[in-house]
């Protein structure tokens, strides 16, 4: 397997085994990954706007109105009216929402420090610094763009 198809394979698995792992230590609390996502976002910028939480987490607008009125719904959360204009909402965190902090918090960290554990500190920083560059430029790309220029038939793409 060439390793373009293992780095596929392995941002794959790596997604798969982290969502289960949060909705495995969620599952106290009742929160879907989604869920789990949103309110650590919303823990970061509380007060955001629906749309703006649709920009940072790179969410459809009908997805993050979706995961707010579930939030809502078991209590994480509420919504404040824009009194400069009522077709906006501000999310807020309930005093359930901010008692939970910490816990949602440390299951990440848990997580990562699991998956870390037997590197040295330059291979985490090294890794670290790697995948945020990834996600600076995947966040940047214009995907349709990319996508059209994916060669078709026999011909083979340059290789890096």
């Amino acid at each position: 397997m060439d390793d373009y198809v293992n780095v596929g394979r392995w941002f794959s698995i790596l997604h798969r085994r982290s969502q289960l792992f949060v909705v495995e230590a969620c599952q106290k609390l009742d929160l879907t990954f989604s869920e789990y996502i949103m309110l650590i976002r919303i823990f970061d910028h509380e007060g955001a706007k629906q749309d703006e939480l649709a920009s940072m987490l790179y969410l459809d607008k009908a997805v993050v109105t979706r995961t707010v009125n579930l939030l809502e719904g078991k209590g994480f959360i509420y919504r404040e009216v824009d009194p400069a204009d009522r077709r906006v909402k501000h999310i807020f965190l309930t005093s359930y929402g901010k008692e939970q902090h910490q816990f949602l918090r440390n299951i990440i960290q848990g997580w990562v420090d699991y998956l870390v554990r037997d590197m040295n500190p330059n291979e985490i920083h090294t890794l670290f610094n790697g995948f945020n560059e990834l996600v600076t430029r995947a966040c940047a790309a214009n995907i349709v763009d990319l996508a059209k220029k994916v060669p078709t038939g026999g011909e083979a793409h340059e290789r890096l």
